[in-house]
């Protein structure tokens, strides 16, 4: 399988799941349990922000923190912001090697500046073992 030609597009997850940067920790946390899902897109405050990420690794380094100890934790005390973006277009060999370099494990894709999607490193090492099967 030639990763350079297989695109965004073709492996991206469209159903993104959205919150908000004011929405509590616990409520994040019950909100991807619920939706069977490891991370959500955090939508940006008005149009000259940026998106954001929370993950189930950012709540889980969180709740071992002492400086959050007996208070009321936020999405965007702990997210990931501004959340790595790539374009529909790109190539999959380009978003692997994005990953590398930032180290983060999701890409939010847009069109233009319509977020249209997320592609994860999950879904490429699947779309990599399916090729292989």
């Amino acid at each position: 399988m030639d990763m350079k030609k297989l695109m965004v597009q073709d492996l991206m997850k469209t159903d993104v799941k959205i919150v908000n940067q004011n929405t509590t920790l616990l409520a994040a946390a019950k909100m991807m349990h619920d939706l069977g899902v490891s991370s959500l897109i955090v939508e940006p405050y008005d149009d000259r922000d940026t998106f954001g990420i929370i993950t189930r690794k950012d709540i889980i380094e969180a709740l071992f923190t002492e400086t959050i100890g007996g208070i009321e934790v936020l999405v965007e005390d702990i997210m990931s912001k501004p959340a790595i973006t790539v374009n529909i277009g790109l190539s999959i060999y380009s978003c692997q090697q994005l990953m590398r370099m930032v180290g983060f494990r999701r890409l939010l894709v847009l069109d233009g500046t319509d977020l249209v999607g997320i592609l994860s490193n999950t879904d490429i090492f699947a779309k990599l073992v399916e090729g292989v099967s």
